[in-house]
């Protein structure tokens, strides 16, 4: 019995291994068929030790890896990356161009913005106050370019600019003036206290109109107390120094200038508060012998001198219009003068014929003797 067990089990595997071969067959003939129709691309270097075929698609990619030793089929899918037209290419790379330039003009404003924020001017070496506090320069008007070598222009030295240039620079920027004095008197006392002293006159000037505004103030200081350079005030209130004349407010204006710059003492009574404290700090860290160097001690302002030389330049700028005084005065002048000279001629013409004449009358008289 066994034995026939056995004989109808081999008989049952024969048949089933008969129907299952003709189908595993069909199945590798439509595998076989399905690889013969993709395209296939080897881009791939190919090791000794086994094969690799890439097969593409769109829009992946698979790699059909087989090797010597085994019989099985890897298949492996990459994501393939979107290819580009030369149009495309260069869009791409145009706006690129266009967000740098963005974020550069970005920065470039932001740092503008920050050179241009205003500084508030607070002295070292004295309280004084800064133009910021007293009276800032009308902001419609652009200062021209710096001199050439401005930095090393001294305090000390003659006018460039006349005073009629000075007058006229004064009027435009501030014609309605609230001082105790015209515009022509408190340039006449510039021009003689800072020439008594050696200063430069129209930069003296130049000085006081970026420290007041134009003589607008606005600040802490007001027009009644004379003081033309902030002497005294520390801002928050304080007005500081107060001098009873015009006169006075400018001497003490040249003589701060003074205790800056050299070691001698002025010429006048001193009428400056702040002198003998500013002078002491001076002989200690260093005299200021041109404008330039009052960058972070008149001021904490680094551009302080700057502001004083483009007031300047624009003082230079101004064609001097001459009033009807002034004309009727030079002309005035020129007539004596020509005329003085006309009798000076006449008078030494005079002179030298009653020489002649004297010398003549000596010879007849010697003559007459003779005989």
């Amino acid at each position: 019995m066994n034995l026939k067990k056995q004989q109808l089990i081999a008989i049952s595997l024969a048949f089933c291994c008969a129907a299952v071969m003709p189908l595993q067959a069909e199945a590798r003939k439509k595998e076989h068929k399905t690889n013969e129709t993709q395209p296939v691309v080897s881009s791939v270097p190919q090791p000794r030790s086994q094969k690799q075929v890439l097969i593409q698609n769109t829009p992946t990619e698979s790699r059909r890896i087989t090797t010597p030793n085994q019989s099985k089929v890897q298949v492996r899918t990459v994501a393939a990356a979107p290819q580009l037209t030369a149009k495309e290419a260069k869009k791409a790379a145009k706006e690129k161009e266009k967000e740098a330039k963005k974020k550069s003009k970005e920065k470039n404003k932001t740092k503008q913005q920050k050179n241009e924020t205003p500084i508030i001017n607070r002295n070292n070496d004295k309280a004084g106050s800064s133009a910021t506090a007293q009276g800032t320069l009308p902001k419609t008007v652009v200062s021209p370019a710096l001199p050439v070598g401005y930095q090393e222009i001294g305090i000390f030295g003659e006018a460039v600019a006349s005073k009629s240039q000075a007058v006229a620079l004064l009027k435009q920027n501030n014609p309605d003036l609230k001082l105790t004095c015209s515009a022509e008197e408190i340039v006449d006392l510039y021009w003689q206290e800072a020439s008594r002293e050696g200063v430069r006159q129209d930069l003296a000037f130049a000085q006081a109109l970026v420290e007041t505004g134009f003589f607008r103030f606005g600040g802490d200081v007001k027009p009644e107390q004379n003081n033309f350079c902030g002497l005294g005030t520390t801002g928050g209130g304080v007005k500081g120094a107060h001098f009873k004349t015009p006169e006075i407010g400018v001497r003490a204006h040249i003589q701060h200038l003074l205790a800056y710059t050299t070691q001698k003492h002025p010429s006048t009574k001193i009428v400056d508060p702040r002198y003998d404290l500013a002078h002491a700090i001076r002989l200690e860290r260093g005299l200021c012998d041109t404008w330039y160097k009052l960058n972070g001690t008149w001021a904490m302002s680094p551009n302080y001198s700057e502001k004083i030389m483009g007031v300047w330049q624009r003082m230079l700028g101004i064609e001097a219009v001459e009033t009807k005084s002034e004309k009727y005065k030079n002309e005035h002048d020129k007539k004596d003068n020509k005329v003085k000279e006309e009798v000076n001629t006449t008078d030494d013409q005079h002179k030298m014929r009653e020489l002649v004449d004297e010398l003549l009358k000596k010879n007849n008289y010697c003559q007459c003797t003779v005989r």
